[in-house]
């Protein structure tokens, strides 16, 4: 197995990923949850771990992320931070931890920072969330999520595509300009049109990086054991931003394919445009009916004039 880059090497910050975005110099970022993934995505030139509630479906087994416990994702965290110090690690808040009250978000952001280490938490987000942001941003680094919220998708309709319509488009506008003010370090987006993403990339200061959510952003965030193939999605149905490594090596072990997948992972991300993600592996605004060429000829005159 290669070295890969030293692991003394300084530690990922908010700074180094601010001036990360101002540069063009795209983020590679993966959902990992122990520390030998960890070590090896760190020797394979990585910046950012999310270390997702995710974990409760690759892992434990569970059809989704709902029975996450705060527990749970510090121990993972923990995990994490045990297999890395240099890179950028994120905890995820999961469901419950943050909905109650500010306060509860608060405490809830303290045990990742103070248990596990975390830079920063993430919370998933929209118009109704805005100001556990803003309370938490004043404790610690929050990272928001919009679009698709995975542990709200029955409350709002399901797992869909967000940023289709002229409404949807205002709404996750607003609410990334909204929280960008309110204090958010970073913005997650998840199943959204790339046409609103790279807008919503253009009218922030902060980092955005995307899962299923298109092209040319700040960087781009996968799970890791979609990555590996490890995750066998029900009915064999793989998400439309899926990407699995394809290993032609022999001789050698799980260790050395997993460092050269997340190796080719980050160098797709960074170094090859339209390799990861493809075409293939984004969500466009609708336009196959009369209709839906209508409202999008709107949505992207919208576009144009948001400042």
């Amino acid at each position: 197995m290669s070295d890969g880059i030293p692991l003394t090497q300084d530690r990922i910050t908010l700074p180094v990923l601010n001036k990360m975005k101002r540069e063009k110099n795209i983020i590679s970022a993966l959902s990992i949850y122990d520390a030998c993934h960890a070590r090896l995505f760190d020797r394979a030139g990585g910046e950012v771990i999310i270390v997702g509630d995710s974990a409760n479906m690759v892992i434990n087994g569970e059809p989704s992320t709902k029975s996450m416990t705060m527990d749970g994702m510090i121990q993972h965290a923990r995990a994490v931070r045990n297999g890395t110090r240099r890179l950028f690690a994120v905890g995820d808040m999961p469901l419950g931890s943050y909905e109650p009250s500010n306060q509860v978000a608060i405490e809830n952001s303290a045990r990742f920072m103070r248990e596990a280490d975390c830079n920063a938490v993430k919370i998933e987000t929209n118009k109704a969330y805005l100001e556990r942001i803003e309370a938490v941003a004043n404790f610690c680094p929050v990272v928001m999520h919009i679009g698709l919220n995975p542990n709200k998708a029955e409350m709002l309709g399901g797992y869909k595509t967000y940023g289709k319509t002229m409404e949807g488009v205002k709404e996750l506008c607003r609410v990334a300009l909204d929280g960008a003010l309110a204090g958010a370090c970073m913005i997650l987006l998840e199943s959204v049109t790339e046409e609103v993403s790279q807008k919503i990339r253009d009218i922030v200061d902060i980092p955005v990086l995307g899962i299923a959510a298109g092209r040319k952003l700040d960087g781009q965030l996968l799970i890791s054991y979609d990555l590996l193939g490890l995750y066998e999605w029900p009915g064999n149905k793989k998400p439309k931003h899926f990407i699995a490594y394809q290993a032609g090596e022999k001789g050698l072990t799980v260790a050395d394919l997993t460092f050269n997948a997340y190796s080719w992972y980050t160098k797709a991300v960074k170094e090859k445009e339209g390799e990861f993600p493809g075409e293939e592996n984004v969500h466009f605004l609708p336009r196959k009916t009369p209709k839906e060429l209508e409202e999008r000829e709107e949505i992207l005159d919208y576009l144009k004039i948001l400042k």
